[in-house]
């Protein structure tokens, strides 16, 4: 079974590039969403292993995803991938059960982001 990688960004060129950028691999089964409610949703019916979260989303933001999915077992691990250069102001990193290694700003080389996956992945 391959782990399960659920992609958020209200991007939508940002998602599915990253998304088709992670299919060439072949390594995961990915899955995107383009809010954090719509994410909950389709992780209620199958958890993921990692999300990939933007922290700047409609509605519910990364930070709020990342802690409701967390507490209800929806996701294992999470990683930010962001293009706001000041949330470390409003949000504790940590506290969200993250490191600095999990946290991508925009743009990023996709190749680290896939890199840190798999050390998550791994770790399991």
């Amino acid at each position: 079974m391959l782990p399960r990688v659920m992609i958020i960004d209200d991007e939508e060129h940002i998602r599915s590039s990253l998304v088709g950028f992670l299919e060439d691999f072949e390594e995961f089964d990915l899955r995107s969403a383009h809010s954090a409610e719509e994410a909950l949703e389709q992780l209620r019916r199958e958890p993921a292993d990692v999300c990939v979260v933007d922290i700047r989303l409609p509605a519910m933001n990364g930070a709020e995803f990342i802690r409701a999915a967390t507490e209800q077992g929806l996701c294992v691990r999470s990683i930010l991938h962001t293009g706001s250069t000041d949330f470390r102001r409003y949000i504790d990193i940590g506290g969200l059960g993250l490191c600095e290694e999990d946290v991508f700003e925009k743009p990023c080389d996709g190749v680290a982001i896939l890199e840190r996956i798999r050390r998550v992945v791994r770790k399991g």
